[in-house]
């Protein structure tokens, strides 16, 4: 069974359309480790009075956390298909 190689430029169409994307994905990520860091901050503000506020904030940290962390593992596949686009590359020459 054979299989073409592809071409060096077909490669490169894959790197910067990943690139493009990662650059977007981590933005996103910063955004939401923000987030992350107010949720916490509103937690931290609501135990003095315990009840449903700070029920409510801890729901929030948890959810800004949860969505961080998947964005998270987003980014490092893209990082790993880059990756495997490299040593395509490479291994064209």
């Amino acid at each position: 069974m054979s299989y073409e190689k592809r071409r060096a430029q077909e490669i490169l169409a894959d790197q910067f359309r990943i690139t493009a994307e990662l650059s977007q994905l981590t933005g996103e990520y910063h955004r939401l480790l923000q987030k992350v860091a107010a949720a916490g901050f509103a937690r931290q503000m609501a135990e003095d009075a315990p009840g449903p506020a700070l029920a409510e904030a801890e729901r929030a940290e948890i959810a800004a956390r949860l969505t961080a962390e998947t964005c998270e593992l987003q980014v490092a596949a893209l990082e790993k298909e880059l990756t495997a686009l490299g040593r395509e590359l490479s291994d064209l020459t």
